[in-house]
């Protein structure tokens, strides 16, 4: 049998992560959200914040562009990330 130690835990059992999503006017959001989550259900709430259509959003952090279909874990967001959004 296979015990966890005291900090792991798996993808359904994280707690969510606090993000920051910041225009290129100086407009800023946060947003909770779990690392398994993908990429639309955060302009989902990008969406919600800004009314920016998310076919008009692109999202980058790090210098990448965060791509519908993948996760915040593909893109290794943490707490504390501050995420770009560019409007198209």
């Amino acid at each position: 049998m296979e015990y966890k130690t005291k900090f792991e835990f798996t993808d359904e059992e994280k707690p969510p992560i606090r993000i920051k999503v910041k225009t290129l006017l100086g407009k800023e959001a946060k947003y909770r959200i779990k690392c398994n989550e993908e990429v639309s259900v955060l302009k989902a709430s990008v969406y919600k914040s800004f009314d920016i259509s998310p076919k008009r959003q692109c999202l980058v952090y790090e210098g990448k562009i965060l791509e519908e279909g993948h996760s915040v874990k593909d893109y290794h967001l943490e707490n504390g990330s501050l995420v770009h959004l560019i409007i198209k």
